[in-house]
């Protein structure tokens, strides 16, 4: 509506006003976009008074947020939205019809505006009408004003049923899209119960593949790994899905892969059957997996049995994935594998009684057998026993004679062995040189006045033992040796002493005579005393 010529008479005028209201109220009775509310508003203000140009506005909290213009030098600037937000603000529940605001026109105030007029609407939100003069130069008078809050009247209704009817289409437009959010969550909820149908085996890897392929079903995703890992016994199970070769990880892969994904979840430590999604999945571009997953969790299903699920990017960008309700799914699934790792073991056990059981059987069979061996045995020990007590009994009536026949052949037996041996003991002793005895008091006395040669011709053993002080010992059997080491280089005048006091004095005799054979005249054998004695019990 574009500006006129004011008319002069008052009934013109008032005629005029009523027509402009009219045609304004039929205008913006069809309006339901804010801009286009403002807009007519301006137009229809601006040639109702005829203004030179003006400016619309909806100021909301703090700024304007729609605005529409018309030949003013300067727009609504921040600043002056701000000084007229404070000053609406501060006017608090007064505001309700439409008002004029003159204290605020002034250097912040877009042009030459003349007429500023605000209109409240909800929400804290205030519709801004500015006029600069009007053509013919003239101030405007209260029935100008009157057209204007008329026209403001129509403008804040109007608006603010635009408003509500824009607040109204938001409210469906996101009640529209938490029901598709719903009708989403219960085509999940739905595929979880029929996965939980579904996966009624047992097999590991049966349970494995529909488990993968149901979840990249239901969430449109092309590629998938799924990968269980037993490092006690080193087993890895794997299932893929989507990928253009199947996917062979090593066991180092395998074990570094797990070990990223363990780095990348927020919770460390895992608890059975506990799934954490890992949020920092740039490491696992390093590994062989034949696509860039863009989603992965990380799940154990018992001590020292690990599991991590991949899933590739969704085919569907411009639908959100589902966070949670993805995470149930692999929760859901984790509680399956579970299920077919009990079986599994539970089948295994029961393979093992079955074998335990079938080596029981075999075992008792053995012991049947055996006992009716012992039976044969017992019989015959008994019958062995009645034959040998019988003997017996025949061998207590021996004779006396058998006796004497017995120790005849005995010691017959006995000189035939040492005869034909040729270290057999002499029956005879063969006669040697005589040995002088002296008594205790005489060897004493050769040691002292005559420094004798103090012999002990006991074997090692006893010298070891116990032997009187400065006694060189020299046994029997290694005269020989012992002589060219040690007394070899001896005065063949100088006495020699000779004790032993063994069982026999044998070895005191061999010892002596063989001194006698080395030209040693002066050689003594000590009767009948202790090789302490000699020395007083000096070792």
């Amino acid at each position: 509506m574009g500006a006129v010529a004011r008319p002069e008479g008052e009934i013109d005028r008032a005629r005029y006003q009523f027509q402009i209201l009219s045609d304004t109220a039929a205008e913006l009775s069809g309006a339901r976009y804010p801009h286009k509310i403002l807009e007519s508003f301006l137009l229809s203000a601006q040639g109702g008074v005829g203004a030179r140009g003006g400016f619309a506005a909806i100021l909301g909290r703090g700024e304007f947020q729609l605005m529409t213009r018309s030949s003013l030098s300067r727009s609504l600037t921040p600043e002056y939205a701000k000084v007229l937000r404070e000053h609406l603000d501060a006017l608090g529940d007064e505001r309700k019809a439409s008002f004029f605001v003159p204290s605020l026109q002034g250097e912040l105030c877009p042009g030459k505006c003349e007429l500023l007029l605000v209109c409240p609407l909800d929400d804290g939100q205030d519709g801004v009408l500015g006029l600069e003069a009007n053509l013919a130069g003239q101030p405007y008078d209260e029935n100008d004003k009157q057209l204007v809050a008329g026209l403001g009247t129509l403008f804040q209704t109007s608006l603010r049923f635009s408003l509500f009817a824009t607040r109204v289409e938001l409210l469906n437009a996101e009640l529209s899209k938490r029901n598709d959010t719903l009708d989403r969550q219960i085509f999940h909820l739905h595929a979880l119960r029929d996965l939980s149908r579904e996966i009624i085996r047992v097999d590991m890897t049966d349970v494995m593949d529909t488990f993968l392929l149901t979840v990249l079903g239901h969430f449109a995703r092309p590629q998938g790994l799924l990968l269980l890992h037993d490092r006690s016994s080193g087993k890895v199970f794997t299932s893929a899905k989507g990928l253009s070769a199947r996917t062979e990880l090593a066991t180092q892969d395998v074990e570094r892969l797990i070990f990223l994904c363990l780095a990348g979840v927020r919770q460390k430590h895992l608890q059975p059957l506990q799934v954490e999604a890992v949020e920092r999945m740039e490491a696992l571009a390093e590994l062989p997996l034949g696509f860039e997953p863009e989603r992965a969790y990380l799940f154990m299903l018992r001590e020292n049995m690990y599991g991590v699920m991949l899933l590739g990017r969704s085919l569907d960008a411009s639908v959100s994935t589902e966070e949670e309700l993805l995470q149930a799914f692999v929760s859901q699934g984790v509680m399956h594998l579970k299920n077919a790792d009990s079986f599994a073991t539970i089948s295994a056990l029961n393979e093992n009684l079955a074998e335990q059981n079938e080596e029981l059987r075999r075992t008792i069979s053995e012991l049947t057998r055996a006992k009716d061996q012992i039976s044969m045995l017992e019989a015959a020990g008994r019958r062995i026993a009645s034959i040998v007590q019988s003997k017996a009994e025949g061998l207590i009536r021996v004779r006396g004679f058998d006796f004497v026949l017995i120790l005849a052949l005995s010691l017959g037996m006995a000189l035939a062995f040492n005869f034909h041996n040729p270290r057999g003991i002499s029956l005879v002793e063969p006669a040697g040189p005589e040995i002088p005895f002296v008594t205790l008091e005489q060897a004493l006395d050769l040691i002292k006045s005559e420094d004798a040669l103090l012999v002990d011709a006991r074997p090692r053993e006893f010298f070891e033992r116990e032997h009187a002080a400065g006694a060189i010992n020299i046994p029997a059997a290694l005269f020989d040796l012992v002589y060219m080491m040690q007394v070899a280089a001896e005065d063949p005048e100088r006495p020699i002493v000779v004790f032993g006091r063994s069982v026999s004095r044998r070895y005191d005799q061999i010892v002596a005579g063989k001194f006698m054979g080395r030209d040693h005249e002066r050689v003594y054998i000590v009767k009948d005393v202790a090789p302490l004695a000699l020395d007083g019990g000096a070792k």
